[in-house]
């Protein structure tokens, strides 16, 4: 293949692969007493995906959404059983976007229910919701806990060709795992890598006031 255009062509008309990209939504819950809380879903016991964890409202992108913001409304309609009148979305664009290895990117935005009584979850999906004061979130950072991921390759793997193969052989990351803790519940993994990246902004933002 020596025909530059056609590779340019070629390249031009590849369509990215976003079939695993999703959008999340973290919901702020305005309370009686008008303080804001977050609030969490349990998974329904029912599905075949992580039945039982604790998550945020959100999913897959799907073809017919027109951008990832769409997905996370649509998705949060349909998992509290809100119409696009019961929230406001707080930012047009998304916060910082997290890569996950099995669902690609994950696209975060945050929305505001003013009234929390318009909330019907879906049981299909939703076994239940719980909230936690956000001005608890701010004062009680989670424990870190290290973890490790060991990196294993197969025996007719070439190593004998590469360079350097004493820094591949037996290789481990280590990651920084999260975990809150509230009321009885514990909220860790994905969904807390994203809250912890929205309380931080919060902390940086009330720093500089």
């Amino acid at each position: 293949m020596n025909d530059i255009q056609l590779i340019q062509s070629m390249l031009s008309n590849h369509k990215l692969d976003k079939s695993r990209d999703a959008a999340i939504v973290i919901p702020l819950v305005r309370e009686e007493d008008q303080s804001l809380s977050i609030l969490f879903e349990v998974r329904a016991m029912t599905l075949r995906s992580q039945p039982g964890e604790i998550c945020f409202p959100g999913g897959r992108i799907d073809l017919d959404d027109v951008n990832p913001l769409a997905a996370a409304c649509r998705e949060l309609c349909e998992e509290l059983g809100l119409s696009h009148n019961d929230f406001d979305v707080l930012t047009a664009s998304a916060l910082e976007p997290i890569m996950s290895p099995r669902r690609g990117k994950i696209y975060p935005y945050v929305c505001y229910i003013p009234d929390p009584s318009v909330i019907s979850p879906n049981q299909a999906e939703v076994s239940t919701t719980f909230r936690v004061p956000l001005s608890y979130l701010l004062k009680h950072p989670p424990s870190e806990h290290k973890t490790s991921f060991h990196f294993e390759f197969s025996d007719d793997f070439p190593f004998h060709k590469i360079a350097n193969q004493s820094a591949y052989k037996g290789q481990k990351q280590t990651m920084t795992e999260h975990v809150f803790e509230y009321d009885g519940h514990v909220i860790w993994g994905l969904t807390a890598r994203l809250l912890v990246s929205f309380l931080a902004i919060l902390n940086e933002g009330q720093d500089q006031s």
